[in-house]
């Protein structure tokens, strides 16, 4: 029989952080009784792949750079009713897996996790992406595609699969997020947001805060000009 829930994290270089990520995981799909499926989506140059492996999740292995490439690659293989998605850097609470997938299962078709109405914990985020730039990005979303969310630059988040395969996602960077929640709007799925706890990284991040920035800007004005 195929999972229910399959939880997929991009990677890309994050040796110090999966394992972390993955025994908390398995963690809690144990002490839930969740059915759920573990898929690595990796573009590692590091130890990650073989971490992966020995956990005994599912290794996508794809060497494609990109935020959305790399989402893309886990969700072919996915299998689950439920597609739930996190960071593999070990900034979030993966004990919010279970209240992700109910919220679900109650109706909504697409959940978000709102780190700011959560706890933020010291130097987890950066002064400009906490009071700047999701700030602004997310205000956008609000006045031009009436998108009632508050941090709509969250990596933690759960779809239905139906629901994700309504959106055909096309991006390869990090606007992924942006073209999530735009074409959810679109689509008129139902969105809730949920409190969620936000943690220091282990690792070295690669956010390019401008260049990032740049491109939800730019992605959101093209869907602005097809509207």
């Amino acid at each position: 029989m195929n999972p229910e829930i399959s939880i997929i994290l991009p990677c890309q270089n994050e040796e110090e952080a999966l394992p972390f990520c993955l025994e908390k995981i398995q963690k809690v799909i144990q002490e839930n009784n969740l059915s759920a499926e573990i898929i690595v989506s990796d573009s590692s140059t590091d130890k990650s792949p073989e971490i992966a492996k020995s956990y005994g999740v599912i290794l996508v292995k794809h060497n494609k750079n990109g935020y959305g490439v790399a989402y893309q690659e886990g969700i072919a293989h996915a299998k689950g009713q439920y597609i739930f998605m996190a960071d593999a850097d070990n900034t979030y609470d993966f004990s919010k897996i279970p209240e992700f997938i109910n919220e679900l299962k109650n109706g909504y078709d697409f959940v978000l996790g709102d780190r700011l109405s959560g706890k933020i914990e010291y130097k987890a985020m950066p002064w400009l992406n906490r009071y700047i730039g999701t700030p602004i990005l997310s205000l956008i979303l609000r006045i031009f595609f009436g998108a009632e969310i508050k941090d709509s630059q969250s990596g933690m988040r759960a779809l239905n699969k139906e629901s994700l395969e309504k959106l055909n996602l096309r991006t390869t960077g990090m606007e992924f997020a942006s073209e999530m929640i735009i074409k959810a709007i679109k689509n008129n799925l139902k969105i809730k947001e949920i409190p969620v706890n936000y943690y220091k990284r282990k690792g070295i991040s690669k956010l390019k805060p401008f260049p990032d920035g740049w491109k939800h800007l730019r992605f959101m004005f093209s869907m602005l000009e097809i509207k």
